[in-house]
């Protein structure tokens, strides 16, 4: 730990006297309200020197020595500025105001991808949220977390850092994907959980209809993490400590050779948590913590978790050029994750482990090839290819249960200790892509989309302590998700509208052992079975957005989409998961409306409303439920024949300049049972039809609250204030109509409330934060009254070196 540490700071004074010792002028150029400005062109008057800004809004000019430089800013849909360079001045940002007459201006050609990308989600016709994770790079916090602040998202958890999770967008399962590819093929170490914001460009939250390049079997929505990309030289790094013995670092770089277009780029984090928060005992919600007295199980009034510790680690470097004749961008690249969880509960707080954990190692050697004009003009092909191999090791060593004081207890079966359990999975899975748009005129009003990908996972078990000669039977998927959108544009780009059809295959196969033992461990009885299925299925989905005034409009998407097993869904995780052979793909017909406006007054204000509804009617819903096995509580996914959703939410926000900015969302998401008869003759009716299909949220919202001031304590520095809000309305764990209500089970209403202080200087090169989440110690709970972690306090440190 000291040799890496020392190592870290070594590196970073390097790479900081590097970086002084260039001679050039260099800066930002942002608008008011500080978001920095891609493509804005800065140059000196009267010379042919000049040079573009990134997607941050920096630029680096050469300069010559003399004097009385005039420094030149122009960007489209922005008024134009000129200075006096003065003498030695190598920093100079620049702050840009509107100009109004040029804000409808489009400038397709000489777009960066990122310009590209950006533009084509405004424009488009699905609902989609994008949020800007470099506001939030100076925070201790994960991508989970603010991801759970955007509305219609709900992210449940069952503990601490590195827990389990379900996430939801409008009630539905959402497909979660990094850089387009999904995050299951990143291994199990990659979660978004874990994933710190330092490392993430922006986020896309689709809600409904999801468009064809993803290649995505969601229901919900999607989520596309952008991660941090530039093409010129650029080192982040950062480590924050705080509660619960918790240590989170990353790292974010990139180097361009100008001369050959040679480029490296690299990722990497590393997050360690004892998870050794305190848990309360709850009657009244039906939370009890007990240890043995005399034999007997006794309530406790509070319990520090003690075997829950987690650690996790990824490492990514991926080489290739940049800019050439054939590739815009060529890429092979390997990436390295491994994680150690200490596993303290199964479904319930009902039974703590005492030495159960799981481990994981996964590497995946990658490929990937860009181009614009790709064999004709206008046909943009993205192709990406990769192959993963994990180990996961699930093991419980304890030879006693334990009490929540931490303390081993003796069976309830006498003496006789616990038999020991170690399974371990091979995995190998393969991913490829092909994305291909061509677009019929250099406007982009009509545009065509073909994608087609094909992921397999096969899975060998070994259990290392009873082996019966099963050892390694395979369990086998391979899905195919096929899409064709066209996209058009209409009115001069008042309507934009797209319509796409989906293919969806999934192949399931495995081997199961069903013979029997006696206990000499002599073979009595049965045989070794294979099971297989192929499913297959359209859907088909169209969205359009009318924009009514220069400043608002309407959107509207409708779909049939379908939403595919995975492979822990089916065949489980062999420690908490419980296999289900029988589950059948989700599918929902989906409707969503929504109304935008977003708009600028006085130069230095602007205000953004959202406004979103949406109606679902699915079939075989996945949900989950608790089980018990072999005296153990565990999950296990299952259908809901019928369940109708609807609901909506909304957002509202504010800013002035760089200086204060508010938002505030809430959602409404219910979900009722819509299967009126349980029989095939339709005589027996469904005790839940028609109720509101329990152990989920339905009613949440956040605030958010910020103040920044630049130049406070020194020049070139910044001081930021935010305040967070999250709250969760109370929602039965079981069925509100069956059973008196004094006897339910519920999760509280939770108000959690989080404040963060940062603190950058030398132009944002320096940055440090503390922060304390649930700062009033709410009590919070997600998945069958497991608890979260309450009141924590970190602090962070932040170099960026550009």
């Amino acid at each position: 730990m000291l040799k890496s540490t020392y190592i870290f700071f070594i590196s970073l004074l390097y790479l900081s006297s590097l970086a002084q010792a260039q001679s050039s002028l260099s800066g930002y150029v942002k608008d008011t309200f500080g978001k920095g400005i891609e493509s804005a062109t800065v140059s000196v008057i009267g010379t042919d020197t000049r040079t573009s800004t990134d997607v941050d809004g920096f630029y680096k000019l050469k300069i010559a020595s003399q004097q009385n430089l005039k420094i030149e800013v122009t960007s489209v849909g922005y008024i134009t500025q000129s200075i006096l360079l003065k003498s030695n001045e190598t920093y100079k940002d620049f702050q840009l105001k509107n100009d109004e007459r040029m804000l409808e201006a489009v400038n397709v050609k000489g777009q960066t991808e990122n310009q590209r990308r950006v533009n084509e989600i405004q424009r488009s016709g699905f609902n989609v949220n994008v949020i800007d994770m470099n506001r939030y790079a100076n925070q201790t916090a994960n991508v989970s977390q603010i991801l759970r602040t955007a509305p219609g998202v709900t992210f449940r958890e069952d503990g601490g850092l590195g827990s389990n999770f379900v996430f939801r967008i409008n009630g539905l399962a959402a497909k979660i994907y990094i850089d387009g590819v999904p995050m299951d093929d990143f291994g199990p170490a990659m979660s978004l959980n874990n994933i710190p914001v330092n490392l993430v460009d922006r986020i896309e939250i689709y809600k409904g209809v999801v468009p064809a390049f993803l290649g995505s079997d969601a229901l919900g929505g999607a989520v596309n993490i952008i991660t941090k990309q530039r093409n010129r030289h650029f080192l982040d790094l950062s480590y924050s400590y705080g509660s619960f013995n918790t240590h989170q670092a990353s790292l974010v770089g990139m180097y361009t050779n100008p001369k050959n277009k040679l480029s490296v780029r690299t990722n990497a984090f590393y997050n360690y948590s004892d998870n050794d928060y305190k848990m309360y005992t709850e009657e009244k919600y039906g939370v009890i913590l007990e240890k043995v007295v005399n034999n007997k199980f006794v309530p406790i009034a509070e319990a520090r978790r003690f075997r829950d510790r987690y650690y996790s680690s990824m490492g990514q470097v991926e080489v290739g050029l940049r800019d050439k004749s054939w590739a815009d961008q060529f890429f092979v690249g390997l990436t390295y994750s491994g994680n150690n969880k200490q596993n303290q509960l199964g479904a319930t707080i009902n039974k703590p482990y005492g030495g159960n954990w799981t481990e994981s190692a996964y590497i995946m050697p990658t490929i990937s090839y860009k181009k614009q004009n790709f064999l004709v003009n206008r046909l943009y092909a993205d192709i990406y290819a990769n192959y993963g191999f994990d180990i996961t090791r699930n093991r419980d060593t304890a030879k006693y249960n334990y009490e929540w004081t931490g303390s081993p207890i003796t069976n309830g079966t006498g003496s006789q200790a616990n038999p020991e359990k170690y399974i371990k999975d091979n995995t190998n899975s393969v991913l490829g892509r092909i994305n291909l748009n061509y677009d019929f005129d250099e406007s982009r009003n009509q545009s065509l989309n073909l994608n087609y990908n094909v992921s397999t996972n096969d899975r060998q078990t070994y259990d290392k302590i009873l082996n019966h000669n099963s050892s390694g039977l395979p369990k086998n998927m391979v899905k195919h998700i096929a899409g064709l959108a066209w996209q058009s544009q209409w009115f001069d780009k008042r309507l934009v509208a797209n319509l796409a059809f989906k293919y969806y295959g999934i192949d399931t196969y495995q081997k199961i052992d069903e013979r029997k033992y006696d206990a000499n461990n002599q073979y009595v009885s049965g045989d070794i079975v294979t099971q297989t299925r192929y499913l297959g299925y359209t859907g088909y989905s169209a969205a359009a957005r009318y924009r009514i005034f220069k400043d608002g409009g309407v959107k509207f998407s409708a779909e049939r989409a379908y939403k595919l097993p995975e492979m822990t869904e089916i065949y489980g995780d062999n420690f908490n998961i419980l296999a289900n052979w029988d589950l059948k793909p989700e599918n929902s017909d989906n409707l969503n409306t929504g109304f935008y406006y977003n708009t600028f007054f006085n130069e230095n204000h602007f205000i953004n409303v959202d406004l979103s509804g949406f109606y679902r009617l699915a079939k075989d819903y996945q949900n989950v439920r608790v089980v018990a096995d072999n005296g153990q509580d565990k999950f296990q996914y299952y259908n809901i024949p019928g369940v109708k959703i609807y609901g909506g939410s909304f957002e509202f926000r504010y800013g002035y300049k760089d200086i204060i900015t508010a938002a505030l969302n809430g959602s409404y998401d219910r979900a009722i049972d819509n299967q009126k008869y349980t029989d095939e003759t339709n005589q027996q009716v469904n005790l839940t039809y028609g109720y509101q299909i329990p152990n989920r949220p339905w009613v949440y919202g956040n605030l958010d609250l910020g103040f920044a001031q630049n130049d406070w304590f020194s020049k070139g520095s910044r001081t930021q204030i935010n305040w967070t809000t999250q709250y969760t309305k109370w929602f039965y764990l079981s069925d509100s109509h069956l059973g008196s209500l004094a006897s339910k089970n519920y999760i509280p209403t939770q108000l959690v409330h989080s404040l963060l202080v940062s603190y950058s200087w030398n132009r944002n090169r320096y940055n440090i934060s503390g922060e304390a989440r649930n700062i009033f110690d709410e009590r919070a709970y997600d998945n069958f009254r497991l608890q979260k972690p309450g009141r924590a306090f970190f602090v962070k440190f932040r170099v960026s070196i550009l």
